[in-house]
């Protein structure tokens, strides 16, 4: 078989409009076809840095190959490149049983943590907790599978006394944003860096004047950008893997990372509001 019999139809694509892009939309190009397995897990501005060229660039270069973004093209790049056995996780195979993928599974998740845990960095660790302890009101903000993760945050710290809340509509989350203040603190959560819902909810925020504290797995994204803190955790997911367990788990670690972290600072007032909300939900328990 040839090479261009094995690849792919994005990278055929690719080669087919090589002479109708720009200068520097064939800098992009060229890369992506060096670097077609890495540039799935990239975000929009990891691959214009690493090309040498402006996210505009980027942008503009999927468009000529007919995608509707960045995320529309790496997708089409992933059904190319991923087989269908590796699209849960990579070291399972069909020949797995039972007892094999329970061991596999389980030490992909221990291993997306320990990761994590050597990802994250203290300082900015230690600033995030402050910074939501001495917090009036916080507000979790995120979409679909970080949506759920936002959902439990605010849970969870409502649980210990601090005013919290997360909603999963996109336009209740725009008005909760716009009407933040000063001492408020919105915490965005998206895996891929790059979701525009979150980012223009927490663009209002931070105009309303509260401070951003983002939950990402990507240093080099769009999310990061607006924030005042960054968190990093692990979760090596292609686009085909959209809401994959090792990255929700790796995000609500950071999230009782930080939920640990303020009932320390108050630990006493924080263990008498336990004590109020699980008496409030006694009476609802057999």
């Amino acid at each position: 078989m040839s090479s261009e019999q094995a690849m792919g139809k994005t990278l055929l694509s690719i080669r087919s409009h090589l002479n109708g892009l720009t200068k520097t939309e064939q800098k992009v190009a060229h890369f992506i076809l060096d670097h077609a397995q890495d540039v799935i897990y990239h975000s929009v501005t990891e691959l214009a840095e690493r090309a040498d060229v402006g996210e505009t660039t980027v942008l503009r270069f999927c468009r000529k190959l007919k995608f509707q973004g960045f995320q529309d093209f790496k997708l089409s790049l992933a059904q190319d490149l991923v087989k269908p056995s590796d699209r849960l996780y990579n070291e399972v195979t069909e020949e797995d049983d039972a007892s094999t993928l329970n061991r596999k599974v389980i030490s992909m998740h221990i291993g997306a943590l320990e990761q994590t845990s050597e990802l994250v960095n203290s300082e900015q660790l230690e600033q995030a907790i402050t910074l939501l302890h001495q917090a009036d009101n916080i507000h979790f903000f995120g979409v679909g599978s970080s949506g759920l993760t936002a959902l439990q945050a605010a849970h969870s710290f409502s649980r210990i006394g601090k005013r919290s809340q997360a909603k999963t509509d996109t336009h209740f989350q725009a008005m909760a944003a716009s009407l933040m203040r000063p001492g408020d603190v919105a915490v965005g959560i998206s895996i891929s860096g790059s979701t525009k819902d979150t980012i223009e909810t927490l663009s209002l925020a931070k105009k309303a004047g509260s401070k951003i504290i983002v939950i990402t797995s990507n240093a080099r994204s769009p999310i990061t950008k607006l924030a005042d803190i960054v968190l990093l955790m692990v979760a090596r997911e292609t686009p085909l893997q959209g809401s994959s367990l090792s990255a929700k788990i790796s995000q609500l670690v950071i999230v009782d990372i930080l939920n640990v972290g303020v009932t320390l600072k108050f630990k006493e007032e924080a263990l008498k509001f336990r004590e109020v909300t699980a008496k409030a939900i006694t009476d609802k328990l057999y």
